[in-house]
């Protein structure tokens, strides 16, 4: 938390007291996080999900991190396929470790058990090995062959008793991986200890994988789906932003100091400035000149030697600097010293909750204090389930008010209105600071203006102000004539 700002009075006080039963780490990033700090110890656990939706990664990702930590690892496989093709299929990831397989991963089938002597074969082989072995974990892989080998109900409870009574006697944490979806009340869902589902959800032609907790005894779980990605470290998880935020239940603090725009004639207009930690709205018709007045707030902090962040969707970097130059704002040598640094990012096919992460790293590692997000037009799109774009937003725009963050926000004005924009009642939610940029014809001539349509905790000019543009950048002149009249169509 910055200087100029204080706690909350209604902050809410949390204890953290330590879990009863050990928790395992499973070293994959945002998997503890969803699982309230990891897996509980000498538990029986189902993960579940259709075909190619990752079981096999996770788990396998899961056993070598145990592995390289020094536990024995037992993968019990039910399936016809071999050990050493599984094998293949996940040695091109960098949590394979070759030399761990054999010793500390050691391989089994049950499949020849399952085949000729059934559940009581099957659970005899489990607990002979598990004897022998000593495994701190046990993947087993395929269970869903243990129902299709038509047990009676009755008799599927009681192996799923026995196993949960064995793995708990043996303190050996237990995986099951099974191809089915839903939660469903069957002895594979109700006898184990928790139950993990992984999906994909389309949107179009898009695909995003899911990961959802629907039970977990023994630990306080993040609920809901969150998403994650398989790439060549394996897989990785991002925790829905909204639901770690909700947990976190950060509350802003408050400040009285006023920071500059970097346009000294704008500021002279709003009462010095902008409320430091606070969200600035710069609503404007396109080309209007968002982007450079956003550009002018970010010089303003490198000017006073503070960290600074620009976010983009659409303009690239080099581009940013080439305006930013021709503007008389020089910015390559503060690129060159670190105190500024850009993330731009196509607005495709990519995950909100990772931007939002990447972004927050950033800020927490250089101490940001000036962000300025280029497009929120683009922060929108990139949320595929279009019902999280608003409570995505709340928690990113809470999240950099409680690190004191001052951040400027472009928004972009459509092409044709017919009056004057009125304020959303959900951005108004979001930003403390709403100012509008648009095009006006005065004398039969098309110019530039700004008025402040929201501004908080501060007194200013409410009257439309004329703002010119030129290689010295941003200047803001007389007050627009009443005879003067918006352009409808932006141009």
């Amino acid at each position: 938390m910055s200087d100029h700002q204080q706690p909350h009075p209604s902050a809410p006080v949390r204890s953290h007291r330590p879990s009863r039963i050990p928790l395992i780490s499973t070293g994959i990033a945002g998997f503890d996080e969803i699982l309230g700090g990891g897996l509980p110890a000498g538990s029986l656990y189902l993960i579940q999900g259709l075909a190619g939706s990752g079981k096999t990664t996770l788990a396998s990702q899961v056993g070598f991190a145990q592995a390289r930590g020094g536990n024995k690892v037992m993968l019990l496989t039910l399936i016809a396929e071999s050990h050493a093709k599984m094998l293949n299929h996940v040695s091109n990831f960098d949590f394979f470790d070759e030399s761990l397989v054999g010793e500390q991963m050691q391989m089994l089938s049950g499949y020849g058990a399952l085949a000729s002597e059934g559940l009581r074969g099957l659970l005899r082989l489990i607990s002979a090995e598990l004897n022998r072995h000593r495994p701190a974990m046990l993947i087993i892989d395929g269970f869903r062959s243990v129902r299709d080998s038509g047990p009676s109900d009755l008799n599927l409870s009681e192996f799923m008793h026995s196993l949960n009574a064995l793995v708990f006697a043996m303190n050996c944490t237990t995986i099951l991986l099974s191809p089915v979806e839903g939660n469903m009340p069957e002895s594979e869902n109700t006898l184990v200890d928790g139950v993990i589902e992984l999906s994909q959800h389309e949107s179009g032609m898009q695909l995003v994988r899911e990961i959802k907790v629907f039970k977990l005894r023994g630990a306080n779980h993040l609920l809901g789906k969150h998403v994650f990605e398989i790439n060549q470290s394996g897989v990785e998880i991002f925790p829905r932003f909204e639901a770690t935020a909700t947990r976190a239940g950060k509350v802003p603090g408050t400040s009285d100091r006023y920071v500059s725009v970097g346009i000294p004639s704008w500021d002279k207009c709003i009462g010095g400035g902008v409320v430091s930690g606070s969200l600035t709205c710069l609503l404007g018709s396109p080309g209007v000149g968002k982007t450079l007045m956003g550009l002018h707030f970010i010089e303003q902090g490198l000017k006073d030697d503070q960290q600074c962040l620009i976010l983009g969707f659409y303009e690239s970097p080099e581009r940013l600097l080439a305006k930013a130059r021709k503007a008389g704002m020089p910015m390559e040598q503060h690129i060159e010293s670190g105190a500024l640094q850009m993330m731009w990012q196509l607005p495709l096919e990519m995950l909100c909750d990772d931007l939002a992460k990447r972004m927050l790293d950033n800020i927490s590692s250089r101490g940001v204090t000036r962000l300025l997000i280029d497009g929120v037009d683009g922060l929108r799109s990139i949320v595929v389930q279009q019902q999280r774009v608003r409570p995505f937003l709340v928690a990113l725009t809470n999240e950099l008010r409680a690190r004191g963050v001052t951040t400027f926000i472009t928004e972009q004005l459509p092409y044709f209105r017919e009056s004057r924009p009125q304020v959303d009642p959900s951005s108004s939610q979001l930003y403390e600071n709403m100012m509008l940029l648009e095009y006006v014809v005065q004398h039969d001539v098309s110019r530039r203006q700004i008025s402040v349509m929201k501004l908080r905790e501060n007194g200013y000019d409410g009257a439309s102000r004329l703002m010119n543009i030129s290689d010295a950048g941003i200047e803001i002149d007389g007050l627009v004539s009443p005879s003067t009249a918006p352009v409808a169509d932006g141009r």
